[in-house]
């Protein structure tokens, strides 16, 4: 349910990228916002913040207060227009608000495709510290498996003032190589140096990673985009995530950019946790998650 000026009907018709960033004025969802004013100044794009109303229970919902729902749209309306003003005159950007009431990674997941956005950046505060928690999902994880555009979720405390170092790992699938194009088409829109590294965990797989890593290499470099190549043999079994983000670390990488299904997680994932959640969750730099064959929104990371 949305309650946004009349300007929000005709965005679908203008040709200008679009970045959703969702802010519950948290400290996290602040800093998304100022990444997401970067994303926009680099890519020429308009920013559209939106604030949800969430209703918890069902009882909320049957005796809602119609007074006191008026009273926080106003509010997030008057936050939304500070911060709007803020970022629109601190990046020289374009800068849109929308309100809307339900569950919130819902709402995110129906403003992405209503406004057919470009990217969604958003804030995310980790690990869900709770079993109720775990089992629900972050906003962030469910965000990203339900949107279609990439979607770039921000957790730590660093603040990106540019993107030079882009965190590429390859895996041993088809996934992989199909987010090749995001990654050059990134690098050259902020031109950053691509650093592709794969990790070897099974003996078995060690042949086909070093030939498609280098492949891969040929491939970016053909194409005039900076890459460096890097096959690791962990000494200690640990998840592709967290060795990812140790790497990220290591090389002092500025976003990490990796591949997402694109499909609603299941109970067993969410008790058992996924590398992409992972990613999430623990990484202190900027994660974009791509959806596999992203060929509708690559125009906009083109210069």
């Amino acid at each position: 349910m949305y309650f946004w000026d009349s300007k929000f009907t005709t965005m679908s018709q203008q040709q200008t990228p679009k970045i959703l960033v969702p802010t519950g004025f948290s400290e996290q969802s602040i800093k998304a916002a100022e990444q997401a004013a970067y994303f926009a100044k680099v890519m020429n794009a308009k920013l559209i913040l939106l604030s949800v109303i969430e209703r918890d229970g069902f009882f909320a919902r049957i005796f809602e207060d119609k007074e006191m729902s008026g009273k926080l749209r106003e509010k997030a309306r008057t936050e939304l227009k500070k911060l709007a003003e803020s970022k629109s005159k601190e990046f020289g950007i374009e800068v849109e608000t929308a309100v809307s009431e339900g569950v919130v990674y819902e709402e995110i997941a129906k403003a992405a495709e209503t406004l057919d956005v470009d990217l969604v950046v958003m804030g995310t505060n980790g690990k869900p510290g709770n079993i109720r928690q775990r089992m629900i999902g972050s906003n962030a994880y469910r965000v990203v498996t339900l949107v279609q555009p990439p979607v770039v979720t921000i957790k730590g405390d660093a603040e990106i003032s540019e993107i030079k170092n882009l965190v590429f790992p390859v895996m041993a699938d088809r996934k992989s190589r199909e987010k090749t194009g995001m990654a050059m088409r990134i690098a050259r829109l902020f031109n950053a140096h691509i650093h592709a590294v794969t990790f070897v965990t099974k003996d078995s797989e060690k042949e086909i990673l070093v030939r498609q890593i280098r492949q891969l290499e040929k491939f970016i470099t053909e194409r005039g985009v900076s890459v460096s190549t890097e096959v690791i043999t962990p000494e200690n079994r640990k998840p592709i995530a967290k060795l990812t983000i140790e790497y990220a670390q290591r090389i002092g990488g500025d976003m990490i950019l990796i591949t997402e299904e694109g499909e609603e997680p299941d109970l067993a994932d969410m008790l058992l946790g996924s590398d992409v959640r992972d990613m999430l969750y623990y990484s202190d730099i900027p994660v974009m998650s791509v959806t596999p064959s992203p060929d509708k929104f690559k125009s906009v990371f083109e210069r």
